[in-house]
């Protein structure tokens, strides 16, 4: 081979490749959103107790915040920190307490914060999910100033944009009306009380604490969680033995027939049976977690709330939530929040 032609065989090869690494690199970040933290930089809170913030950020998974559409036809992609919010943040709470004169510090602890997406084109739902805590940092103990644990949801027509705007109004909204807030109470907690707080919670939860379950019928996860059944364990059997529904008797003595839909969850034996838009399904514990295996619909939030808060599907007894649903509804493996009792689908199961 002429070595000219070589030459010139080698720079296109060479120059070939050069595109395609920087094609690659583009179409990574083309799979990403950014996330930047908006708020109001003329908006000052006056006489702040702080002026400096810590993150601490305590979800499962740290590299993103949550899955969203991206664009008109909905390419998925994740939502990033560009720079940290961490840094966000302190820079933000730098400007709005500009003129503020006393510089503690406080501790944001991130437990929940997730953006997603269903649907695409003119039918986007976008959801917004948002659980912290936050601290006052006094030496090397951090004292509980407020909490919060918000939802939100949108409609529309690319609502990403929307959505981020709106997550950031209730992350400012948070943090600036607790500016002011001095430490409430006595209770001081060390950095490795709150890396364990969920098990720390939990300790206080006879659900979980328990060496044994009360039996009844349970409208709502409060009672559940604390142990106070609304009504015993009362059920009407067919003439095989199979439950058709559980009841109440009222004050008249009167038999008072419950729907699926207001009931959260039924303890029989020290088995927990959790009441779903399909049906009923058995709790497991698994690593301090609830968890039960059982039907939702592919395209609905990762976090959704249970039948007895009026889903309206309707649901069956124990055993036939195990069967099948409509054709966008498929098993997944789904934890029960201990706070709050609603669903967060983990992964999907194959039988």
């Amino acid at each position: 081979m002429n070595f000219t032609k070589y030459l010139h065989k080698r720079k296109h090869y060479v120059l070939f490749t050069i595109l395609l690494i920087g094609l690659a690199h583009v179409s990574a970040q083309d799979r990403d959103k950014e996330f930047k933290f908006q708020y109001d930089p003329k908006d000052l809170v006056m006489e702040s107790l702080f002026q400096k913030i810590y993150v601490l950020d305590s979800r499962k998974d740290t590299t993103h915040y949550g899955i969203i559409n991206k664009g008109f036809f909905g390419q998925s992609a994740k939502v990033v920190a560009n720079p940290s919010l961490e840094t966000q943040i302190q820079n933000y709470l730098e400007i709005i307490t500009l003129e503020s004169t006393q510089k503690d510090t406080l501790l944001l602890q991130i437990r929940r914060l997730s953006f997603s997406e269903i649907g695409g084109g003119l039918k986007e739902k976008g959801f917004f999910d948002f659980r912290a805590n936050l601290y006052q940092k006094k030496g090397s103990y951090y004292h509980p100033i407020s909490r919060i644990d918000s939802s939100f949801q949108v409609s529309g027509i690319d609502v990403s944009n929307k959505l981020l705007k709106k997550g950031s109004l209730i992350i400012d909204t948070f943090i600036r009306s607790n500016l002011k807030t001095p430490t409430i109470g006595s209770e001081a907690l060390t950095i490795q009380d709150l890396q364990n707080i969920d098990y720390k919670e939990k300790e206080q939860l006879p659900l979980y604490a328990a060496e044994h379950l009360v039996d009844g019928i349970y409208t709502n996860y409060e009672n559940l969680k604390f142990q106070k059944p609304d009504y015993p364990l009362l059920d009407e059997k067919d003439k095989k033995g199979r439950i058709k529904y559980y009841y109440y008797t009222n004050e008249k003595g009167k038999k008072v027939k419950l729907k699926d839909s207001q009931i959260y969850a039924i303890v029989d034996n020290d088995e927990t049976f959790i009441s779903t838009t399909y049906g009923y399904y058995p709790l497991v514990m698994e690593n301090d977690e609830y968890y039960f295996y059982g039907l939702a619909t592919e395209n609905s939030a990762n976090i959704f709330v249970s039948a007895s808060v009026g889903s309206g599907f309707g649901g069956g007894m124990i055993g036939v939530g195990m069967g099948s649903g409509p054709a966008n509804v498929r098993k997944y493996k789904i934890k029960i929040d201990h706070l709050d009792g609603n669903f967060e689908k983990i992964q999907p199961v194959n039988d």
